[in-house]
């Protein structure tokens, strides 16, 4: 018989959770199984937070590279950059900024 999954309760800061969030977005896939996911990740035996570019790579779902090609539209570098800024940012920044931009 299948174990039931423990759950365990976690403070995050603001800032993080809102990291998670647009993680869980950009991935398609809920906030827990994202951290599931990072946690599984860095106990993989991949390498360790100093080792060199580990902690850059990012934790990527089976078919990522397809729904990317099916859902993404082409954006540059630049704009990867700016897309990414933007969503980490709070509601209330981001419409101040939208208001800036208008």
């Amino acid at each position: 018989m299948k174990e039931p999954p423990y759950k365990y309760m976690v403070r995050l800061p603001a800032a993080m959770r809102d990291l998670i969030a647009e993680s869980a977005r950009h991935y398609r896939r809920s906030m827990n199984s994202d951290i599931v996911a990072r946690l599984q990740h860095s106990f993989s035996g991949l390498g360790t937070p100093n080792s060199p570019g580990i902690a850059d790579q990012p934790i990527v779902p089976p078919l990522h590279d397809q729904f990317e090609s099916l859902f993404r539209r082409e954006v540059s570098e630049q704009e990867e950059l700016l897309l990414r800024g933007f969503r980490r940012l709070s509601e209330a920044k981001r419409e101040a900024l939208l208001d800036l931009l208008t």
